[in-house]
């Protein structure tokens, strides 16, 4: 994949990587773009491992635009410390992804590419800023248009049941206040552990670990899973797809919670999801990685032609 940087409209910067493959005659009438939001301690590269574990066999394969950005505070994307009083991270990351990243990605990317629509490909805590902007879409007004189309979101490494304790164990490393360091070796036994991935991986995983904000980790319990059913989960509106994975280190790997998620997304379109078996945390960094991915691109060119048939009637 091709490094990016953009300068967003509050002067901010944003990186990431793209993958814009030609157009392909058998390429869908309706193209989206698919955007990727990595977890915490990645960034952007966590959708590009290595040549087997990427996105971009997928975006090629099927002539789909995809382009995954380094969150606020990764790599060389501005972070929105200090957060504003009375807010949290996930709702400033809502906040920033709704009024400044994504109307810039889709403008840079979507766009000249032709796509209709855009759809979010986001795991662990790329999640919930997500689902909060797609939530608060409801508050737009109805004869405003839209600064980026979006139609769809694709979850996984995220949940409303975290097992016991599965805040993340700090190794020891550079940390302050604000950002902190996951040691590579505890993080993999937790994310990817032994039989779900292919060894080779093992070495390109201290490459792949970043600093992260502390706040990140800490509003989860703060602030998404007091408020995740009241406040922002029955709002969303667009197609979401989850995928649980059975062995995820941090949350329950389990259809009841799968059912839960699924019922509390009342409002959206169209819902669906299950248990992948077998599957550790991240999914696409493991055996998995080709299969999701394929299911990823295929909901969202799905996604794509029901924002289409919509803007029809």
């Amino acid at each position: 994949m091709k490094p990016f940087t953009l300068t967003l409209d509050n002067r901010a910067k944003l990186t990431g990587l793209t993958n814009l493959p030609a157009l392909l005659e058998t390429a869908p009438k309706h193209v989206p773009l698919i955007v990727g939001l990595h977890g915490g301690s990645y960034s952007s590269s966590y959708f590009d491992a290595d040549t087997k574990h990427t996105a971009s066999l997928a975006s090629n394969g099927l002539g789909i635009p995809f382009v995954a950005i380094d969150r606020p505070g990764y790599q060389g994307s501005t972070s929105f410390y200090p957060i504003p009083e009375g807010s949290s991270f996930p709702e400033t990351s809502a906040d920033w992804l709704h009024r400044f990243i994504l109307p810039a990605v889709w403008k840079e990317f979507g766009l000249p590419r032709g796509c209709n629509s855009m759809v979010l490909l986001c795991h662990s805590l790329g999640v919930p800023g997500a689902l909060i902007a797609a939530a608060n879409l409801d508050q737009t007004p109805v004869d405003e248009p839209a600064s980026y189309p979006l139609a769809g979101i694709i979850m996984s490494g995220f949940g409303t049941q975290p097992i016991q304790d599965a805040r993340p164990p700090l190794g020891v490393g550079a940390q302050s206040s604000e950002f902190m360091e996951f040691s590579p070796k505890v993080k993999d036994a937790i994310v990817m552990p032994e039989g779900t991935c292919d060894p080779a991986l093992y070495a390109e995983t201290a490459r792949l670990n970043k600093l992260f904000p502390s706040r990140e980790v800490d509003d989860i319990w703060v602030a998404w899973l007091p408020r995740w059913k009241t406040e922002w989960t029955t709002r969303v509106r667009v197609p979401v797809m989850i995928g649980i994975a059975e062995r995820d280190g941090f949350w329950k790997g389990t259809e009841e919670h799968v059912l839960e998620l699924k019922e509390t997304f009342s409002g959206s379109s169209r819902v669906e999801g299950g248990v992948i078996k077998g599957a550790p945390h991240n999914l696409e960094m493991s055996y998995w990685s080709q299969g999701w991915y394929a299911r990823c691109f295929g909901f969202g060119m799905e996604c794509a032609a029901s924002f289409a048939a919509s803007n029809w009637r």
